[in-house]
């Protein structure tokens, strides 16, 4: 049985050095996925916490290649059923433009309706990663854009 992948892809007008803090620096990761982000992101092993609501999402910090890549695994104990298991990696190049950011949520087990809801939203936390880089202002949650009306 095979698994499925999320994958986006970003170009942001920023160096990889820059949107590698904004995908490890707890402060910067909070300006662009959820306001309520706590843990350590900056090394390896490291957990991350992003609480929108009531509902904390954790993540254990699995690879960090500065400039290249960033790896998080979600946790079993704490996640939304479907996540569990799962990965989410950032690769980061660069040419003379922008640099690239390859995303990727990996290993979900099933294509759910979950699965749909969140390939969108991951791609409207991209362009908030890229609003925040670009302007100095992304959109968090709960300030992101709404794919619903629940």
């Amino acid at each position: 049985m095979g698994t499925y992948n999320i994958r986006h892809e970003v170009g942001i007008k920023a160096s990889p050095k820059a949107v590698y803090e904004a995908l490890t620096e707890v402060k910067k990761l909070a300006g662009w996925w959820t306001s309520d982000t706590r843990g350590e992101g900056s090394k390896v092993g490291g957990m991350l916490e992003f609480w929108f609501g009531d509902f904390c999402q954790q993540f254990e910090v699995v690879e960090l290649q500065p400039g290249k890549l960033v790896r998080w695994k979600a946790t079993r104990e704490e996640t939304i059923e479907e996540w569990a298991g799962t990965e989410v990696s950032f690769a980061l190049s660069a040419d003379e433009n922008q640099c690239w950011v390859q995303f990727g949520h990996t290993g979900w087990r099933e294509e759910t309706e979950s699965f749909a809801h969140c390939s969108t939203k991951w791609a409207v936390f991209m362009l908030s990663l890229k609003d925040l880089l670009e302007t100095g202002k992304g959109h968090p949650a709960p300030e992101d854009v709404q794919i619903n009306h629940d």
